[in-house]
């Protein structure tokens, strides 16, 4: 019975196995995942690549206008956002879960159903955050949102149904640091 290494000889496979575990090394050594660090935002999150920044004006139901600031990556059919917003004065954030409730409400609108899934109400760097997943026209979205004094962190993962829980999503998510 003739073996592997026996066909392509012994020396030959050595080398061959030694090749291709430098290549995978290598491969593995250099992870695509982005950290973005924003330090006059106050954040840092990793992405599974650089996303694409942009700013879009918001007005408040007074009429006081802000920016929120949006990094996007699209990868295929999945995507990975961070909105972050400062709130200005006319907005009472003094219940951190009200707020977050009332963006949960909002976002519901769009989902499978007009709600949210599921609902879990966390703690995040010892600040009042939410977790929820949901569906929407055949795709997971899991959204995960933290309110720091005037300051909103939302981020937001949309993918295959099955995928909001999966590792790359967990990293996602537990990769916020807020400041």
């Amino acid at each position: 019975m003739m073996t592997l290494a026996t066909a392509i000889g012994t020396r030959s496979l050595r080398v061959a196995l030694a090749l291709t575990l430098v290549l995978a090394g290598g491969a593995l050594a250099q992870s695509p995942w982005h950290s973005l660090k924003v330090p006059s935002l106050g954040f840092t999150v990793e992405m599974p690549a650089e996303p694409k920044y942009s700013t879009k004006p918001m007005k408040t139901g007074k009429g006081s206008q802000y920016t929120m600031h949006e990094y996007l990556l699209e990868a295929g059919e999945r995507a990975f956002v961070i909105q972050t917003s400062i709130y200005p004065p006319d907005v009472n954030v003094a219940n951190p879960q009200t707020n977050l409730q009332g963006g949960l409400d909002n976002a519901a609108k769009n989902m499978d159903g007009g709600r949210w899934a599921s609902i879990n109400w966390v703690k995040h760097q010892g600040i009042t955050a939410v977790d929820a997943s949901g569906h929407r026209n055949k795709f997971e979205i899991r959204s995960y949102s933290v309110l720091k004094g005037r300051q909103i962190f939302a981020l937001t993962y949309a993918g295959p149904d099955g995928s909001g829980r999966s590792a790359e999503v967990q990293r996602f998510i537990n990769s916020l640091r807020v400041q």
